[in-house]
């Protein structure tokens, strides 16, 4: 199918942009098709941690920065979403790897920890 048009917002999945499955008429600047080559999907996973009482502050995340991703650590507080008493821990890279080899149990008490380390007070899942 082609699509004419002065200008456009294409948003696919970057495989896609890397497969050229899309045809682009003009051809893209090859900046731009360097930034596709060059750039890597990554991985990230999502570990739940439901609690009876919300004891956390009313921000989006929660997080903290380090020189290592096993240092780094960021939250999403769902009860600022949606009204729940839960944060998601949102490990990335090699530690979202290593963490996927974890049991369930071992990568809920993982993510706690990592949470201790930004509130110590802070109360068991």
């Amino acid at each position: 199918k082609t699509f004419v048009a002065d200008a456009a917002i294409i948003a696919v999945p970057l495989g896609v942009l890397k497969a050229n499955v899309i045809k682009f008429e003009p051809k893209l600047p090859e900046w731009k098709e360097a930034a596709i080559a060059d750039i890597g999907v990554g991985v990230e996973n999502k570990i739940i941690l439901h609690f009876k009482n919300v004891f956390w502050p009313n921000v989006e995340f929660l997080g903290v920065v380090a020189d290592t991703s096993y240092g780094c650590s960021y939250f999403l507080n769902l009860h600022k979403a949606a009204g729940h008493n839960v944060l998601v821990y949102m490990p990335a890279g090699r530690l979202a790897k290593d963490i996927e080899k974890m049991s369930d149990e071992a990568a809920a008490d993982f993510a706690f920890a990592q949470l201790k380390k930004i509130l110590p007070d802070a109360s068991s899942p």
